[in-house]
């Protein structure tokens, strides 16, 4: 239980545990139900990080970006990097066959440079717009809901290519873990306050929609796709808890 949760936990963020460098994929498959726990951690981090800045007084916009910058630092760039690469395959308007050969290339695009402008924007939006204390519920609630909603993504949804990493997480997993990844979710989120919970029920809705547009367009979704749903949960999330909040 504890190998499966380290599993996640290192490769959702930078912390690191262990030196292993033979995964295989039911390893990975395995640490899917403890999505929402790592969440968890990385939504007390954030939050512990933003009521610390507000403690000393900084100034809102200085505030949000240092947010970003923490998020980059301890959680990293993967979902980052798949939003880019989804955005450059998607917005391609091209057949989907050269998406996902576009998603799969190294090289970065307009669409995702554009994209990633718009989305850091809107994140600082967010975290200066909401009051900083109810900010530091949301970024806990935000992080865990956004990360159990990638578990209904690894397990209801075809996935597009026959290898990669995101491969790796659907291979072996159960229909169960997405049982106890909800159960998790739902006390954790419920716990930071009943419009926490309304709010992330709501993003829900609205990222299923877009999950199911990315499985029309590529034929199922892929690791890319993953990060992109996230991020742009993230997003969702944080812009409906500062009317729902």
């Amino acid at each position: 239980m504890m190998r499966d949760f380290v599993t996640c936990l290192e490769f959702l963020t930078r912390i690191r545990f262990s030196n292993r460098t033979d995964w295989h994929d039911d390893d990975f498959s395995r640490s899917v139900p403890y999505f929402p726990l790592v969440g968890l951690v990385m939504g007390v981090f954030m939050g512990a990080v933003n009521y610390g800045l507000y403690y000393l007084h900084t100034p809102d916009f200085m505030r949000a970006v240092m947010l970003v910058l923490a998020e980059l630092i301890i959680i990293g760039a993967l979902m980052y990097d798949g939003f880019m690469d989804t955005s450059d395959g998607v917005f391609s308007a091209r057949d989907r066959e050269r998406m996902l050969e576009i998603m799969k290339d190294s090289h970065v695009g307009s669409n995702a440079v554009i994209a990633l402008v718009c989305l850091v924007l809107l994140k600082v939006a967010a975290y200066t717009t909401l009051p900083p204390v109810k900010l530091s519920f949301a970024l806990v609630a935000v992080f865990v809901a956004t990360r159990t909603f990638m578990v209904t993504y690894i397990v209801n949804y075809k996935y597009a290519r026959k290898t990669g990493i995101g491969h790796m997480f659907k291979a072996y997993a159960k229909p169960m873990y997405t049982y106890i990844a909800f159960a998790l979710c739902l006390a954790l989120v419920a716990a930071c306050g009943l419009p926490y919970l309304y709010t992330a029920i709501a993003a829900f809705v609205i990222c299923q929609g877009i999950a199911h547009f990315l499985s029309g367009q590529l034929g199922g979704l892929t690791g890319d796709t993953y990060g992109f749903l996230t991020e742009c949960g993230v997003v969702v999330y944080l812009m409906l808890a500062t009317y729902i909040i």
